[in-house]
């Protein structure tokens, strides 16, 4: 089965089905054409925390308040107090790969989650969840720069920048979206 990795779009990962995160490139896939990774950081004090639902809310330097959703995953949420300094990143990354052969196009949804507490007294560290999402491709349209993909849970048309890449694609050929989410978070005390 010959494999191509190319990126399609952001927009086609987030449309194919629901997001998930761990490494990004497996030992079945190629270099990839293209690729897109966001990454974003957020900060603040703690304000208020709900052990019993497990939210917790900050107010972050520009002022304003957010309200975090603290997973079942971290276990020592009982040493977050009022006061506490709260530091998250999140890295998000998508890689769309081009798969051809008979094989090619099975649909489906692949997820997998990994906690890594961090080894310290404070609550930290990372979660990473890897999702892989099979579809395939239904059309090309060329004069339009669009090509459909069925998904695991729907049919999306997506446009397509690089035309080069539509010569790449044909009916049939299978599509395989990764997502990689990963938030890394540290509690300071007082």
């Amino acid at each position: 089965m010959k494999k191509q990795s190319l990126m399609l779009a952001l927009t086609a990962c987030l449309s194919l089905g629901t997001a998930g995160l761990a490494s990004l490139v497996s030992a079945d896939t190629t270099t990839p054409l293209a690729g897109a990774v966001t990454v974003s950081d957020l900060s603040g004090e703690v304000v208020a925390i709900n052990r019993e639902s497990r939210q917790m809310t900050i107010r972050t330097p520009d002022g304003s308040f957010e309200v975090l959703d603290i997973p079942a995953e971290v276990k020592r949420i009982d040493h977050i107090e009022v006061g506490n300094k709260v530091a998250i990143t999140e890295t998000e990354a998508v890689l769309v790969d081009v798969e051809k052969g008979r094989d090619a196009g099975s649909m489906g949804s692949i997820e997998k989650t990994t906690v890594k507490p961090d080894a310290g007294t404070k609550p930290a560290g990372t979660i990473t969840t890897k999702l892989k999402l099979y579809g395939k491709v239904e059309s090309v349209d060329r004069a339009a720069s669009q090509v459909t993909i069925r998904g695991p849970e729907k049919l999306v048309t997506l446009s397509v920048k690089d035309k080069a890449i539509l010569d790449q694609l044909k009916p049939g050929d299978g599509v395989i979206a990764t997502y990689v989410r990963t938030i890394t978070g540290k509690v300071t005390f007082n």
